[in-house]
């Protein structure tokens, strides 16, 4: 004799699937979040430090002062060629929630400055540490976790 079977899940299984589904993605979401805001973080801040080294090298390559402009919301490098103006590279904060107080800054043709600077990348949320990028006047570069100052 044969005895059919019943394949599938009863509702009560379902439920409990449900409810344990919910109850993790209640724990994870915080974390995710959290991690989203300090992923836009670095990715702004190692952008930054890039265009700051592309811009440092570009001065050195090309023997020619490179000077980074802020304007609204992007860092402008820019150089002289044949007496014009050139664009080399640009920078733009990649999302709203970042702040970057860019500062106007000239590159000699040695890869110095001539004043050390700091810049900060913020998003305004406690729950992430801003980061700083260190530049010192001899043109070295490096990122820091806010409060350490350079």
């Amino acid at each position: 004799m044969l005895v059919k079977k019943n394949i599938g899940f009863t509702l009560l299984e379902v439920l409990i699937t449900m409810t344990i589904i919910a109850i993790l993605s209640a724990v994870a979401a915080p974390s995710f979040i959290t991690f989203i805001k300090r992923d836009r973080l670095v990715t702004n801040s190692n952008q930054l430090h890039s265009v700051f080294k592309f811009a440092r090298s570009e001065a050195i390559k090309r023997d020619k002062s490179v000077s980074l402009k802020a304007s609204n919301k992007q860092w402008i490098v820019q150089t002289t060629i044949n007496s014009i103006q050139t664009t080399l590279n640009v920078f733009e904060i990649t999302h709203n929630s970042i702040s970057i107080d860019l500062k106007d800054i000239n590159i000699f043709s040695t890869g110095e400055l001539g004043y050390m600077s700091q810049i900060l990348v913020s998003d305004n949320d406690s729950s992430t540490a801003d980061l700083t990028l260190c530049i010192l006047q001899s043109g070295q570069s490096w990122l820091v976790e806010a409060p350490e100052t350079c």
